[in-house]
C-alpha cells in the first residue's frame, strides 16, 4: 500500500492540532465559568476606615466630665442656669455651682479630679495643658494623682499641686483665702509671697495679703456653742446662738450658716415657736471634718386668760 502525499500528512496535523487547541480553550472557559469568584482586597483607604472605628475614641483632654453630681447642681450656659448630672461634659465656658446640700465631682482625666462642696461657685477658665479652675466662693477638693498639672485661682491667690497631691481650698464671704494639704505638696501664693504645704499643714491668706506660715492642722475639730437660757418667755420670737470654731471652718445652725468673725467667733439668729425647739450647730473644717451639737430650747405659751367671777360681797 502506498503512503499517503506529504500535503495530506501536513492537513491531518493541523486538523488534530486544531481540536487540541479548541478543547484546551474550553477547559479554561469552563474552569473560569463554574469556579466561584476569588475574593478581592478591599482597598486601602477602606482598610484604614474599618480599623479606625475598632479603637474607642479619647476623650477631649480639653473638658471635664461630671462622674457624680448630687442635689443642686448646676451649669451656666448662654445666660441661663441649667442642672446637669453625671455623664454631663463640662468645657472652659461653663461656670458650675452648687445649692445648700448640693456636691459634684468634676474630672479631667484619670488621675485629676476636683471635688464641689456645698454652696460652691467655680469658672472653667483653662483645660488643656494644664486645668486652671477659678473658685469664686465655697470649697473644693483637688486630687492629682500623676503628673497632671492642676491650678485653682481665688481673690489674687493661687494653689497648685508639686506632682501627685491632695490639697483644699476654700474661699469665704469674708474674703479670706485658707488652703491645706492632706497629701504630697500645694504651692500656696498670694501678695508676692510663694509657700509649699506638706501633708498636714494649713496657710490662710486675708483679702491676697500675703499667706499665713504654714501651721499644722489641729487633732480636733473645734466647736464651742454658748447656749441661751433653756427656757424663753412666751414673748421671744427669736434667740441668739453663739460660739468659736476654727476660722477656717464654716458653722450651719439648724442648716443656714452662722455668721463668723476673723476670730472664729460666730453668731446665728434661730426663730422660736411655742413649745420645744430643737437647735443643732454643725461645723465642718477646712479638711471636710464635721462635729456636732445640739441642744432643745423651750418657749413657753402666753399665760392663760383670767376670767373675772361676779360674787355678792353683800352675801355672808
Amino acid at each position: 500500500m502506498s503512503a499517503p502525499p506529504p500535503s495530506r500528512k501536513l492537513g491531518t496535523a493541523a486538523l488534530v492540532a486544531t481540536g487540541l487547541g479548541a478543547l484546551a480553550v474550553a477547559a479554561v472557559v469552563s474552569r473560569r465559568t463554574l469556579s466561584p469568584p476569588r475574593p478581592q482586597a478591599p482597598p486601602e483607604s477602606l482598610v484604614a476606615r474599618n480599623s479606625a472605628v475598632e479603637p474607642l475614641a479619647p476623650r477631649d483632654e480639653t473638658t471635664f466630665q461630671v462622674t457624680t453630681a448630687t442635689g443642686n447642681v448646676e451649669a451656666q450656659r448662654a445666660g441661663q442656669w441649667v442642672p446637669i448630672k453625671a455623664g454631663d461634659t463640662l468645657t472652659r465656658t461653663d461656670v458650675v455651682r452648687t445649692a445648700a446640700g448640693g456636691r459634684a465631682i468634676l474630672q479631667l482625666s484619670a488621675g485629676t479630679e476636683i471635688e464641689l462642696r456645698e454652696r460652691v461657685e467655680i469658672g472653667l477658665d483653662r483645660l488643656a495643658g494644664g486645668a486652671t479652675v477659678d473658685l469664686r466662693h465655697g470649697k473644693v477638693l483637688a486630687r492629682v494623682s500623676g503628673n497632671d498639672g492642676l491650678e485653682i485661682t481665688s481673690r489674687d491667690t493661687r494653689t497648685a499641686n508639686e506632682g501627685p497631691a491632695h490639697f483644699v481650698v476654700l474661699s469665704d464671704e469674708r474674703g479670706r483665702v485658707s488652703v491645706a494639704s492632706l497629701s504630697g505638696k500645694a504651692k500656696f501664693t498670694a501678695g508676692g509671697r510663694s509657700l509649699t504645704l506638706v501633708q498636714g499643714t494649713q496657710s490662710t491668706s486675708a483679702a491676697g495679703a500675703a499667706p499665713s506660715d504654714p501651721e499644722r492642722i489641729p487633732e480636733e475639730v473645734l466647736l464651742e456653742v454658748v447656749w441661751p437660757a433653756a427656757e424663753q418667755r412666751h414673748g421671744a420670737a427669736d434667740t441668739e446662738v453663739k460660739g468659736r470654731a476654727a476660722p477656717s471652718s464654716s458653722v450651719t445652725v439648724n442648716g443656714t450658716l452662722a455668721r463668723m468673725g476673723a476670730d472664729g467667733q460666730f453668731t446665728a439668729t434661730v426663730p422660736l415657736r411655742t413649745g420645744k425647739n430643737a437647735v443643732d450647730v454643725r461645723v465642718e473644717d477646712l479638711t471636710g471634718r464635721t462635729r456636732q451639737a445640739s441642744a432643745a430650747l423651750l418657749r413657753r405659751g402666753p399665760p392663760p386668760a383670767l376670767t373675772p367671777e361676779a360674787t355678792d360681797l353683800w352675801k355672808k
